[in-house]
């Protein structure tokens, strides 16, 4: 079974957000155009992308599936029905998938097929969009460590990505997967909090991005945990030091905690009605 190698084929099923953004992250930095072909149901997004990238587009899954050596299921939850049945029926044993499908298990999509092919599921974000993705990984029963490391350079292209267990995905669903909403939601609220106490709405949103970035990069570039960050910050006494007790008063922690926990409930949900 070829799985890796210069002159592989990736075929991808669904463009729009996530599978666009994947594609044109591939383009170049892994494989040439002529490599990838693309399926959708939006001619209008098949032919931006085609033109975009030069990237070659398919009329149905069927002669994806004949082109391809892999296959990135980019659909979301709702379409796996429609999708796996018509992966199932023209599938080779040399070739494998890879899904991004939120909330859909490995064993869910092996389901659908007699000899189950080699699966990889892959819980990406949107971040993929300017590369600084974090895409966590795993694998099914009939993948191998070349199938997860072929699937790893292609979200390498996105971000940086991490290799779990399967049964974490749900709750990196609910963290990572998710987690950029939240984040935005924070940064509308520093924003908007800004404006009340005077600041035009220009410079409050400005001020709210780049904190959180300027924050996030400190983090990243020293692994310090974030307790120590925050202390380093606030002063006895001071202005931190009284925000954050309102932010705790305000129950910002079990906020966040109930969020993340729903977003993982719905995570399950997704998948037992698959």
């Amino acid at each position: 079974m070829a799985i890796s190698g210069e002159n592989l084929k990736l075929g991808v099923i669904g463009i729009g957000k996530m599978g666009g953004i994947i594609v044109r992250s591939v383009v170049n930095n892994l494989l040439s155009p002529q490599q990838i072909s693309i399926v959708d149901l939006d001619q209008e997004l098949v032919s931006q992308l085609c033109n975009d990238t030069g990237v070659t587009a398919v009329s149905n899954i069927q002669e994806l599936v004949n082109t391809s050596d892999y296959i990135l299921c980019a659909v979301p939850p709702i379409g796996i029905p429609h999708i796996l049945p018509q992966i199932s029926q023209c599938i080779t044993e040399k070739q494998w998938l890879i899904s991004i499908a939120a909330g859909v298990s490995t064993p869910t999509l092996e389901a659908y097929f007699t000899s189950p092919p080699p699966i990889v599921r892959v819980m990406p974000n949107i971040a993929a969009s300017v590369g600084a993705a974090v895409s966590v990984l795993s694998r099914g029963v009939a993948a191998n460590e070349e199938h997860l490391s072929q699937a790893q350079k292609i979200f390498d292209c996105c971000g940086i990505t991490l290799i779990m267990e399967e049964h974490h995905i749900n709750a990196v669903t609910g963290v990572s997967g998710s987690g950029p909403a939240y984040v935005a939601l924070f940064i509308e609220a520093l924003a908007d909090a800004g404006v009340q106490v005077g600041l035009s709405r220009k410079d409050a949103q400005t001020l709210a991005i780049h904190t959180v970035f300027g924050t996030a990069s400190i983090m990243k570039e020293s692994n310090e945990h974030p307790a120590n960050l925050k202390n380093r910050v606030t002063t006895p006494g001071g202005t931190t030091a009284a925000g954050l007790h309102a932010l705790e008063k305000g129950g910002l922690r079990s906020t966040i905690a109930d969020a993340i926990l729903s977003a993982t409930k719905r995570a399950k949900e997704l998948d037992s009605s698959n």
